[in-house]
């Protein structure tokens, strides 16, 4: 059961996913049912028990069911004998067999000699030298009686040498006899050795020791019955625990399949609820960079120096309280922006031989919220408090005065003859300032929206590559399926 430890663990990994919200979380996966299996698998175990006790009964009642020691003593040596007698039968068997074997080998080759004599005979009407000798003798006799004509006589002569030389052949043929009548008599000798093998005592002995061994199967055929019968029971015990056993290992194999196939799918579900996650995390990071670069859009639209232009308009309140912020009555015509004061700011500059202070063209005002100077009657009160402090010996400035033109890099007057040049450079960096105004806001509004478009490339070339990351992931399962 190699699935069920650890399925909790996965289990557990499924509800966590589950409070992510994400959409892979919400198919439910259901996990196998072991304690099922564990049920089952506890069932058959006490039934194999049940089993194994009926067979130590059925042992228990084999062993009981005994033939007597002396009888039993005496089976077990009459089968020994019958053991020794068997085997020597076997010995003679084979030995019988080795000797019909050599006789029939001998018979063969003395076959093949007779028929060599008989193909060398059969060319005369003589069967041996004896009959040759005969007609030698009887042509020699009619030659020395000198009766005959002398062309007989040198037929006869003739047939003599033939005779003679004939003979001679029937030498080799004497000898091949002599190996034939050689072979008969190994063929006889062994024909008694063979009839020597065929012991009847032995037969009598198996005969007789076969005869007592069933006369005491028979007095003990009930105990052996019963006995077969134990034996038989107990046989089928053994194939119904096989059964069991059998049945737990395709319980066990079966489960052991569908926890596997419980675990590839909760390795999908795993990985499917980490890409969705990964999907989420990058959308909200891509959304927040795209809110941020809006936020910079919207903040770069603002007309560039703004709160430089207020804290020098609040300055020069501060120290000329017969100034006059203008109001201007913002349009956009064609991208570019107006002012409806613009002649009368130019105006100013000009009746106070106002200085040019020119910016270079990357020139960024970092830009610091500042508090209002003045704001309604509190000016007002300020203002009369600064035509006091004029007809005073002791000048003194405001600590945020001083912050003021310090983030304006302008220098703070230390005495009252100081301020006349405090409010020129002030109107001559406001006329600047408004110069470069529209400029400076365009070139900050192209940023932005380059800033925006390069978010939009990255963004692109994120989609680009999780899709081809997805495409090859699917090549792979692909590949795998196709190997398997």
């Amino acid at each position: 059961m190699s699935g069920l430890s650890g399925a909790s663990g996965a289990s557990g990994a499924s509800g966590a996913s589950g409070a992510s919200g994400l959409s892979g979380a919400s198919k439910f996966i259901k996990r196998p049912d072991d304690k099922a299996l564990k049920q089952k698998i506890e069932q058959l175990k006490i039934e194999i028990k049940q089993l194994d006790e009926q067979n130590k009964d059925l042992n228990d009642k084999i062993s009981n069911l005994q033939i007597e020691p002396k009888i039993l003593n005496e089976k077990n040596q009459l089968n020994n004998r019958l053991k020794s007698l068997i085997s020597k039968q076997s010995n003679l068997k084979n030995e019988r067999n080795s000797i019909n074997d050599q006789i029939k080998s001998i018979d063969n080759s003395m076959k093949k000699k007779i028929l060599e004599i008989q193909q060398q005979t059969s060319k005369n009407n003589f069967k041996n030298v004896g009959e040759i000798d005969s007609r030698i003798n009887y042509l020699d006799n009619l030659i020395d009686s000198g009766n005959l004509k002398l062309a007989e006589e040198r037929k006869f002569v003739k047939e003599m040498s033939s005779l003679r030389k004939l003979k001679k052949d029937f030498g080799g043929i004497e000898k091949i006899q002599q190996l034939i009548d050689e072979d008969k008599l190994k063929i006889v000798e062994l024909k008694q050795k063979l009839n020597s093998t065929h012991n009847k005592e032995l037969n009598n002995q198996f005969e007789s020791i076969q005869k007592k061994l069933d006369e005491i199967n028979s007095s003990n055929k009930s105990i052996t019955s019963k006995r077969d019968g134990l034996y038989d029971k107990r046989n089928e015990i053994k194939k119904q625990k096989d059964l069991k056993y059998n049945e737990i290992r395709q319980l066990r194999k079966e489960f052991d399949e569908k926890f596997a196939n419980f675990k590839k799918q909760m390795d999908e579900k795993r990985k499917l609820e980490e890409e969705e996650f990964k999907k989420k995390q990058l959308a909200e990071k891509q959304e927040k960079k795209k809110k941020l670069a809006e936020k910079e859009l919207a903040d770069a639209s603002i007309p560039a120096f703004t709160t430089e232009i207020n804290s020098i308009h609040n300055l020069l309140s501060y120290f000329d309280p017969s100034y006059v912020k203008p109001i201007k009555n913002k349009t956009q015509t064609n991208g570019k922006l107006s002012s409806s004061s613009s002649a009368s700011s130019s105006t100013t500059n000009t009746n106070t031989n106002s200085r040019t202070i020119e910016f270079p063209q990357d020139f960024v005002v970092v830009k610091k919220k500042q508090e209002d100077f003045f704001s309604g009657s509190k000016g007002k009160k300020q203002a009369k408090n600064l035509s006091k402090k004029k007809q005073n010996k002791n000048f003194t400035v405001a600590p945020e005065i001083v912050v003021a033109l310090s983030d304006l890099t302008i220098s703070f007057p230390t005495k009252e003859e100081d301020v006349p040049e405090t409010i020129k450079v002030l109107k001559e960096t406001l006329t600047a300032l408004e110069d470069k105004q529209e400029e400076q806001t365009k070139t900050n509004i192209e940023r932005a929206r380059a800033r925006i478009a390069k978010l939009e490339d990255e963004e692109n070339e994120d989609d680009e590559e999780e899709t081809a990351e997805e495409t090859a992931e699917a090549q792979d399962e692909e590949k795998v399926q196709v190997e398997n």
